[in-house]
């Protein structure tokens, strides 16, 4: 009676707005990878001026220095494998999506010199 299989139309929709979503993370994973990158260069250069003396050394700012680079190591990894993971499934989602507009059946109503059919009944100008 009920057919929980959406109709093809209505699936392209929903992989469509799928496929938004997922442009989304991936944009929102490369930027925290960004900040990984960030973080991971700015530890150690911390580091490297406190030793050299450019900064007062305290053991909080050393502390914190090296929390920035690990953290930064860690935040660019997970970021970098999430962005990995988030393209693959964008490219299923794309896949999908040119399967289900295959599945609409579509007619093209262009005659073969790439004009539309609406023109095919009226008489050509010279």
């Amino acid at each position: 009676m009920f057919n929980s299989e959406p109709q093809p139309a209505q699936r392209v929709e929903e992989l469509e707005i799928r496929i938004e979503e997922l442009i989304e993370a991936i944009a929102r994973s490369r930027r925290l990878t960004a900040g990984g990158r960030a973080a991971l260069i700015a530890g150690p250069a911390l580091l490297a001026c406190l030793m050299l003396g450019a900064l007062d050394f305290t053991p909080a700012r050393m502390i914190g220095a090296i929390a920035l680079g690990v953290g930064g190591c860690v935040l660019m990894g997970s970021s970098g494998a999430s962005t990995n993971e988030l393209e693959r499934l964008l490219k299923l989602a794309d896949a999908e999506r040119r399967a289900a507009i295959d599945a609409l059946e579509l007619v093209d109503i262009r005659d073969r010199s790439g004009q539309s059919s609406s023109r095919l009944g009226r008489s050509e100008r010279p």
